[in-house]
């Protein structure tokens, strides 16, 4: 509170503006402030009073809820918020329900959510046996469903507050250099025009799918579900709107992407474009394929499926060996892609949004350790390479 703009009321929690002479009501714990309803600024002082009385009354009855539920009962109700609320992805919620009954859930699924404590939580991390880098996992779960309760006004404060991560040796990120970009793709291409039907299918197949990780900085999940309708020729674009659904029992083929901010609309090349383009005319001259353009580019039109990961995984490696290059993940090729564009001189908040982070820091976390030496090294451009 700027004591210099706001002045004090008899009434707790309530200020006013000095100039504007309107209410801001001021709740310490959890800190917030009320200063509109319904989009206007609160001028009368019994309408601020209501305001304030209604939110501690909402507080407490939560609370009070919580001191009755268990801590089990609760995390339900957030993996539903994350799954119909949120509309996070499948594998994002697999991921968190994984860990929670996995670890959590043993330990203080039967506890009531009131009475778990910063000493519960550090004394759980540290016990666990288990690598730092999972431990942090555990944490970054719990601090995610905390501050949700928070919000939900479930607890006022977060028993996670002020627990750090554990030291954990950071794993070597992986990406090719130009000339490893160049050698695979020049690979790729021999088998594809020296070789007949499906061999040289596989060599197609796995070339689309580098050069649109690689062009666009995707991740993996989403170059697998970019279909042809997703490319607009006219403005040279394509949009992520998906990401693979990994739930094998679900018929749909579509998932969300990993945060709503995942989902845009990136400029490319005509080169690019011209590529998809006679890979599908490959398709429909050469194997005889009629191509939906609503399903994904990388699809196994004999199953009517996509390719699963450990098909798509085979068949990446097996060129990996083949052109004699470092092996890396699918993954990393959007790594390949960041340090490629690092190496061109664009800065970290350039390229940000165009990787779908959520906020520039979770950039600059993942990235900005690579040295000047090292972007010196790296690719020049994309198209340059095939």
């Amino acid at each position: 509170m700027d004591k210099k703009l706001y002045e004090k009321t008899r009434y707790q929690n309530i200020y006013r503006h000095k100039k504007n002479k309107n209410y801001v009501i001021m709740i310490s714990n959890p800190k917030t402030s009320i200063s509109l309803i319904d989009g206007n600024r609160i001028f009368d002082i019994n309408v601020a009073l209501k305001a304030r009385d209604k939110y501690k009354s909402k507080v407490v009855k939560k609370v009070q809820i919580a001191h009755t539920e268990l801590f089990d009962t609760i995390w339900n109700k957030y993996i539903d918020n994350c799954r119909i609320v949120e509309n996070q992805a499948y594998n994002t919620i697999h991921k968190k329900e994984i860990i929670y009954s996995g670890r959590i859930k043993n330990e203080l699924g039967n506890k009531k959510l009131s009475k778990i404590t910063k000493n519960d939580i550090a004394d759980y991390i540290e016990k666990l046996d288990t690598t730092n880098k999972y431990k942090n996992k555990i944490l970054k779960t719990l601090k995610a469903f905390f501050n949700w309760c928070v919000k939900e006004e479930y607890i006022l404060f977060s028993p996670t507050n002020g627990i750090k991560n554990k030291k954990e040796e950071k794993s070597i990120m992986k990406y090719w250099l130009p000339e490893h970009i160049k050698q695979f793709l020049d690979t790729l291409n021999k088998d594809i025009y020296e070789l007949n039907g499906l061999h040289s299918f596989d060599a197609y197949l796995i070339k689309i799918l580098v050069l649109l990780t690689f062009n666009l900085g995707d991740r993996i999940g989403e170059t697998r579900v970019i279909c042809y309708s997703n490319i607009s020729k006219e403005y040279n674009t394509i949009e992520i709107k998906h990401s693979i659904n990994y739930n094998t029992k679900d018929s749909n083929l579509f998932s969300n992407t990993k945060t709503f901010s995942s989902q845009r609309k990136l400029d490319v090349s005509e080169k690019l474009i011209e590529e998809i383009d006679n890979y599908r005319m490959f398709l429909e001259t050469k194997l005889g394929i009629t191509v939906n353009p609503n399903l994904p580019i990388i699809f196994n039109y004999s199953t009517n499926k996509p390719y699963s990961d450990v098909t798509l995984r085979k068949k990446f490696n097996y060129y990996i060996e083949k052109a004699n290059v470092p092996k890396i993940r699918m993954y990393d090729l959007r790594h390949t892609y960041v340090t490629t564009m690092m190496s061109e001189g664009w800065e970290l908040y350039h390229i940000s949004q165009r990787l779908g982070h959520k906020s520039y820091s979770t950039t600059m976390d993942k990235y900005g350790h690579i040295s000047n030496n090292t972007r010196k090294e790296i690719a020049k451009t994309t198209d340059k390479y095939f």
